[in-house]
């Protein structure tokens, strides 16, 4: 991902000008359009917006730490922050820093996106075919950080909600102040974008780091799960399943998804590098000889009985419950191998998986005909497979999925938002329901008046 890096300077007009609707101050001065001009600062300002995800705010680091940091996965590290303490309490206010840093900067995707698709209508030196699959990628990133900010801020369980959030959908000025679309309008609006881009980008183009067919094609398979129209989503992950880009590796090979850049079971992913890299007390940083103090949150022992129910699984094999290598002190939580490294963290961000496609088509199915894939995600990771007995009725069959994307996709931002969408966030994190969600962050409460917290919280 260097090439973002070098050329993501170009796109910082884009970046000043900000989320004008969430903060009156933010400098607007610059248009940030006019440093879209030809061909090269069009092809820049993409880049610019993978550029954007990795920042500390969005996937870099925030974005998973949040989603983790509030399940039963882990607990809170030694790292000193009243809004770290408030994710492992899962007692999360308005006025929590790590939250609207999330807001913020994946607003902050979305904006320069406008930016770009407002700004390609004035290039003229790219033939159709370019000037559409850098449109295609910049409405599948817009997509999805909408999904992200549905997912953590919206009632994405629930189709008839009022609750949806702000859609941004083009440049924004100063004083505009845009209210919360319904979770209806919200979803229609990802899905549209979605099979816009489809219909864009050039499927001859298969890299992984980047947006392409078979990114959009993922997303839309887990963006209609979540909005349980199961017959798309299972459509959805066959198309990828079927596509033949990927292979799930077996149980010997299994750590090679996470010891190895731009794996076989790798559909998108944001490499970083020894410059650009992710954040320092982030999600995406274990360093070995790390200790307590040094890391935001830490593998929970929730995690390590729910391992030690499921022998030879061998996802068990990336956590680290050792105490003598956790820290100096007595401590009885471990860490997540997933992200290993030393100074440099220069770790991906895994967006999207293979093993994904197989478990939302599982799920989308139902036992009758999921369990096959089902099953062929255990046998792949060392377990044995499920009979028809073991699964007598829906609810079993469900709990034995989520457990499956428990140990597949602990630490990648799954764990909160599956308790979510399948309303068990009371039974099983011990809270109320309310807080299936995050409060919007205060300051853009103050900032927009047209905005209306979520039910349940009051500050």
């Amino acid at each position: 991902m260097k090439k973002i890096k070098i050329f993501s300077f170009l796109f910082g007009l884009a970046l000043l000008a900000s989320c004008n609707f969430l903060d009156e101050s933010s400098p607007n001065d610059i248009a940030a359009e006019d440093a879209i001009t030809d061909g090269a600062s069009a092809e820049a300002a993409v880049l610019g917006l993978y550029s954007a995800m990795q920042q500390p705010g969005y996937y870099g680091e925030t974005y998973l730490l949040a989603s983790g940091g509030h399940t039963d996965d882990a607990v809170t590290g030694g790292y000193q922050s009243l809004s770290l303490d408030q994710l492992g309490s899962r007692a999360v206010t308005g006025a929590n820093i790590i939250t609207e840093d999330l807001w913020i900067a994946v607003y902050r995707v979305i904006a320069n996106a406008n930016y770009l698709l407002e700004g390609l209508s004035e290039v003229d030196d790219l033939d159709t075919a370019a000037k559409n699959h850098l449109e295609g990628q910049a409405r599948a990133i817009r997509a999805l950080a909408h999904f992200d900010l549905l997912r953590y801020f919206g009632e994405h369980w629930d189709n008839n909600s009022q609750f949806g959030i702000p859609l941004i959908q083009s440049v924004q000025g100063i004083s505009e102040r845009p209210g919360r679309s319904t979770v209806a309008a919200t979803y229609q609006f990802i899905t549209d974008e979605l099979n816009k881009a489809a219909g864009l980008l050039d499927a001859s183009q298969k890299d992984i780091q980047f947006i392409n067919t078979n990114t959009v094609n993922a997303l839309l398979a887990r963006v209609y799960l979540y909005r349980k129209d199961l017959s798309k989503a299972a459509e959805y992950a066959t198309k990828v399943i079927d596509s033949g880009d990927f292979s799930l590796l077996d149980a010997a090979t299994y750590t090679d998804v996470f010891n190895t850049r731009l794996s076989s079971e790798s559909i998108f992913e944001l490499a970083f590098d020894n410059q650009n890299r992710s954040g320092y007390n982030g999600a995406t940083y274990s360093r070995d000889d790390a200790i307590r103090s040094e890391l935001s949150y830490m593998a929970a022992q929730d995690l390590a009985v729910f391992f030690t129910s499921r022998p030879g699984d061998v996802r068990a094999d990336l956590l680290n419950f050792d105490p003598a290598e956790n820290d100096a002190t007595i401590i009885p939580d471990g860490r997540t191998q997933k992200y290993r490294g030393e100074e440099s963290r220069d770790n991906s961000a895994y967006i999207i998986r293979f093993a994904e496609m197989y478990l939302i088509r599982a799920e989308a199915r139902g036992r009758n005909s999921g369990l096959v894939d089902l099953n062929l995600i255990r046998t792949q990771r060392g377990l044995a497979e499920l009979s028809a007995a073991d699964v007598p009725n829906d609810a079993v069959y469900l709990q034995a999925i989520l457990d499956e994307r428990r140990a597949e996709f602990n630490f990648e931002g799954h764990r909160y938002f599956d308790l979510a969408r399948t309303r068990q966030v009371n039974a099983v994190l011990g809270i109320e329901n309310f807080r299936s969600i995050m409060p919007i962050p205060n300051r853009e409460l103050t900032a927009n008046e047209a905005l209306q917290q979520n039910p349940g919280y009051v500050n």
